[in-house]
């Protein structure tokens, strides 16, 4: 059960019945495509409790975490959208929706339609055999997967669809995601919002649906932990760049948030599922 970080122009994973994985959105958000079976989805950090899907896709915002369960043998995987088409999904829905603001909705999904599906098979035959830039074919796939959607559904769908990419909190949401690793405390971050403490915590409680403390502490979590299973970057260089008074500190957040030592997590069992169940709490 490994925690899903870049599947643009991987093979699809298959879940037997029963079976559970984790998904975590980056910077940008991501598409969920459900190809086969049956699959309900679940989320701490975007107040999403149950979802079902069934052959379709869902839009995952950014920086969150997901739990797919397999409730008969499901294929997936996730598209990592590129900035140029969160750019061009932009354009197109305020081509759509002129200066009206779009109704928000969160975890919209859509059905699977067969040109989609028929795309996405060709692509990930085109995986197999490519040996040019693959940053640029992402860029070429994800044009001709807006074109194809745009085809296949109605404007009213995708509109809904895409709503999370253009709403009226995208202004507070693009300041956090922008400057969240550059601050130390709440404190920091008000200020660098030119705002009260107290204006600036009910505006993120209002966005986030968390304090801004309780999530600065969970993306601060998860990328420590990255750093520490997946890098070899010496302890002490992560507790400077983390911004840890002392590696002494920093072996001290380690133990309170994953019950090890630095030096524990990074010689144990990288694919331990306890390790990454902490990421949320």
């Amino acid at each position: 059960m490994d925690i899903i970080s870049n599947l643009e122009c991987s093979a699809p994973i298959r879940l037997p019945k029963g079976g559970q994985n984790k998904i975590e959105t980056g910077e940008c958000a991501a598409i969920l495509f459900v190809l086969s079976g049956t699959a309900s989805i679940f989320s701490k950090d975007y107040h999403l409790n149950y979802l079902e899907i069934k052959n379709g896709i869902l839009l995952l915002p950014r920086c969150s975490q997901y739990r797919i369960e397999a409730l008969e043998t499901v294929t997936f995987f996730k598209c990592d959208m590129t900035l140029n088409f969160i750019q061009n999904v932009n354009q197109w829905l305020i081509q759509v929706s002129g200066n009206s603001l779009i109704e928000k909705q969160q975890n919209y999904k859509l059905p699977l339609k067969q040109k989609v599906r028929h795309l996405l098979d060709f692509y990930f035959q085109c995986d197999t055999t490519l040996d040019s830039n693959r940053a640029q074919f992402n860029e070429w796939k994800q044009n001709g997967l807006f074109l194809i959607m745009k085809d296949s559904y109605s404007v009213q769908e995708l509109s809904t669809f895409f709503s999370e990419i253009k709403n009226q909190d995208m202004e507070f949401k693009e300041f956090v995601y922008s400057n969240f690793r550059n601050v130390r405390s709440v404190i920091e971050f008000a200020d660098l919002a030119k705002c009260s403490l107290s204006v600036f915590c009910r505006e993120f409680k209002k966005h986030f649906g968390e304090s801004a403390y309780q999530w600065m502490l969970n993306r601060k979590s998860q990328y420590v932990l990255q750093d520490i299973l997946q890098t070899s970057i010496p302890f002490q260089e992560l507790a400077d760049k983390y911004q840890f008074s002392s590696q002494a500190h920093f072996t001290k957040f380690c133990k309170q948030r994953y019950n090890l030592t630095p030096k524990d997590l990074r010689n144990g069992n990288k694919s331990n599922l306890y390790l990454y169940e902490h990421l949320a709490h």
